[in-house]
């Protein structure tokens, strides 16, 4: 995972609105930049790139929500990262298709490479409604954000209660989660638990300049989950698109889908075997507990 650009000067005895003013703009600077990436092309770095970036940006938005009129413009920075998504999307399974039939020989990766038409189809409809999005993020979201930045108040400090008591809430998510999926492993949750990772790591970002070895010890412990749960929602992902297509697809495309769907199958038994390793490390090692006692 890339890293948001260091916000120099902050300690646990800043005051919160000054940390929060600091990091938002921070935050944001770190989207205009990647943003500046797609005014030649929609590139899937360029596209993944902002996408991060909107993320970060939106962590901090949520997290001091309550020292200003913060609420409404995360609404607004996810109508840009959902237009992202959905070229971002599209990007990653043309190209998995497109790696899967440079491994083929004749009409099976003629097969896979009609495939890959089919999917990514609707892209040119998709960079139309970013366009609009960017459009909108430029004239109206950002402004708005620069303006809310600079009204920010509260009473607190940076490093204070107010941290831990978010991060522990967050990991309180997590481990219900956690339960759920050890209960019945099925795909929502196991998307749920992923989003819950991401959002936790991003929010440990936000406060290592005040709590650094408990942020680091918290994002060690995250990023090999974030990891098994991303290769196995990627997994999710194709295993819907696949089972979609080996039906609806026609010719060579829905036998190139099916002979797909089979490696995929396999594909996503391993990748649910390597997380519920790792949820049984994190049971086995009382992960959850140990961070909660670290942010105590």
């Amino acid at each position: 995972m890339s890293h948001p650009t260091p916000i120099r000067g902050l300690g646990p005895d800043s005051r919160l609105t000054d940390a929060a003013r600091r990091l938002l703009t921070g935050r944001l600077t770190d989207v205009r930049l990647a943003r500046e990436g797609l005014d030649a092309e929609f590139g899937m770095d360029a596209v993944h790139d902002v996408r991060v970036a909107t993320r970060r940006l939106r962590a901090a938005l949520h997290l001091f929500r309550d020292l200003g009129e913060l609420a409404p413009l995360e609404k607004d920075v996810k109508h840009l990262q959902d237009a992202l998504g959905e070229v971002r999307d599209l990007h990653v399974q043309g190209d998995w298709l497109s790696q899967s039939a440079s491994k083929a020989r004749g009409a099976r990766g003629t097969g896979y490479t009609a495939l890959g038409t089919q999917v990514t189809a609707p892209l040119g409809q998709k960079e139309r409604r970013l366009k609009t999005a960017l459009k909108r993020w430029d004239e109206r979201t950002v402004p708005a954000i620069e303006d809310a930045a600079e009204h920010l108040e509260g009473p607190g400090r940076y490093g204070g209660k107010r941290v831990r008591k978010l991060l522990r809430r967050r990991l309180r998510s997590l481990h219900a989660l956690m339960k759920d999926y050890a209960h019945a492993p099925d795909a929502q949750t196991a998307h749920e638990m992923r989003k819950t990772v991401k959002k936790l790591r991003y929010e440990a970002e936000l406060f290592r300049p005040a709590r650094g070895r408990e942020m680091k010890t918290l994002q060690k412990e995250l990023e090999p989950l974030q990891e098994v749960l991303g290769e196995l929602h990627d997994a999710d992902v194709r295993l819907d698109l696949l089972e979609h297509l080996a039906t609806k697809a026609r010719g060579a495309r829905r036998t190139a889908a099916r002979e797909l769907l089979e490696r995929v199958r396999e594909e996503r038994e391993t990748q649910a075997t390597h997380t519920a390793r790792e949820l049984e490390r994190w049971h086995s090692e009382r992960v959850t507990h140990g961070l909660k006692q670290l942010l105590a």
